[in-house]
């Protein structure tokens, strides 16, 4: 399902774009009214999601207007609101808006878009990729033919052992197979090499054939993974029911299963700026600082405290700051090799491990992270970071908690030292 998001604020698309991650395909976001109307005018949406007040007009305005012209007549139209009261509402779908969501509910907007998709995904022609196995050309022609009738591609093999190979070369959505080929492996052999398989491979759909009217043999095949079983000759709108049902069902599961990923992400991601949250830094941190000292690896740890952070939530606002802490991830994020582990630890501080950087690298890190940041100018503002880098001395042995103490306490000796610089503190037996 194709998404547009008209937003004007960053902030707040950032935050959609978190609670959306589960779409699949990425929603397309704008920040006007004029940028969403060219947009759907040059590829077609199934979903129109707009902010009520934008710089150059109002939401209600734009779906009114949309819902004159030919192509805008039926598809939904959601409205992000700040005011929460009948008035708009009544008026908005006069407008012919579809629904709408406060500002403040973001997860029932997301919730509402995730089923719509749902009910896309049902009601639409399928889509995806399915093995034939059959060794009758004429019968998996006939397979073919009928598969792309239903919107799914085919690709045609005569072996079983052939078909198992071309499972990991791409994805593949569904396997229709013949129960006697020719080779040395049956249709139950496929089936059981299948379900012997990893991850979504040992998941996919099985629809068995047979010419074969042996209820035992329906049986035996049920019991070794395949999800349902046709008899010869195949009559097309049986087999369109069953492989729909099953490729149905087979979707609502890996929807299911991104969901969950979904959901394990947020509770170990802080969601304003996307780094992980302090509790799962200190859960991998803990194992992972003391691992990669026993190879030889050198781990250092940078504590960075965003310099009179009060006064910027104070003077400009909470929504100031926050745009502020976000952008901060952001750079903290782009700037990390892969293997390091950044984390907002709350407030304006954040903590980031350091893999495979001794003193001198941790320390070149962070003054680079200080000047990007204060060059950076988040929300308009000069935005200045007192850091402390806790390192450990080659050789030497430690855990996360000790490599945290030295660099909250380097920290606190750059705050004193006049904010915005570089302290270290390595830690040593001497």
């Amino acid at each position: 399902m194709q998404v547009l998001i008209a937003v004007a604020s960053r902030f707040v698309q950032q935050v959609l774009k978190r609670h959306l991650s589960f779409l699949t395909q990425p929603a397309t976001y704008c920040s006007s009214i004029a940028e969403a109307r060219d947009l759907f005018g040059k590829s077609g949406f199934d979903l129109i999601c707009i902010e009520g007040i934008l710089a150059d007009g109002k939401g209600i305005e734009f779906a009114r207007a949309l819902r004159l012209g030919g192509n805008g007549e039926k598809v939904p139209i959601l409205l992000l609101s700040g005011n929460d009261d009948t008035q708009t509402t009544n008026e908005a779908l006069a407008a012919g808006i579809t629904e709408v969501f406060a500002k403040s509910d973001v997860e029932a907007l997301a919730d509402f878009i995730g089923r719509q998709e749902a009910s896309e995904m049902i009601t639409a022609r399928l889509k995806g990729h399915a093995l034939v196995v059959e060794d009758s050309r004429s019968v998996a022609n006939i397979f073919e033919k009928m598969l792309d009738r239903l919107g799914m591609t085919a690709q045609i093999f005569a072996r079983a052992e052939d078909a198992l190979a071309g499972i990991g070369k791409r994805k593949t959505d569904l396997v229709v197979t013949d129960v006697q080929l020719e080779g040395n492996m049956t249709g139950l052999g496929l089936v059981r090499g299948i379900r012997q398989m990893e991850g979504r491979a040992a998941r996919i759909p099985i629809l068995a054939v047979s010419g074969l009217n042996d209820s035992a043999r329906k049986i035996e095949l049920l019991r070794l993974g395949a999800n349902d079983f046709i008899s010869k000759p195949v009559q097309e709108d049986e087999f369109a029911a069953r492989v729909r049902n099953m490729v149905h069902l087979a979707q609502l599961l890996d929807e299911s299963e991104a969901q969950r990923e979904h959901l394990r992400r947020l509770a170990m991601t802080d969601q304003l700026t996307g780094l992980f949250n302090r509790h799962y830094m200190a859960d991998i941190a803990a194992k992972r600082v003391p691992e990669a000292l026993r190879h030889a690896i050198p781990v250092s740890l940078l504590v960075l405290d965003l310099d009179h952070f009060k006064h910027i939530n104070d003077a400009h606002g909470h929504d100031v700051g926050d745009v502020v802490l976000a952008e901060t991830g952001a750079l903290i994020r782009k700037l990390c090799n892969s293997g390091e582990i950044a984390a907002r630890s709350g407030g304006e501080e954040f903590v980031v491990v350091l893999i495979n950087r001794d003193s001198r690298k941790a320390q070149s890190f962070a003054e680079t992270l200080r000047c990007e940041l204060e060059a950076l100018r988040p929300a308009g503002l000069t935005v200045t970071a007192s850091i402390g880098v806790g390192a450990v001395a080659r050789g030497e042995q430690t855990d996360f908690q000790t490599l945290f103490k030295a660099a909250d306490e380097a920290a606190y000796a750059a705050k004193k030292n006049g904010r915005n610089c570089v302290m270290v503190k390595e830690i040593s037996r001497g």
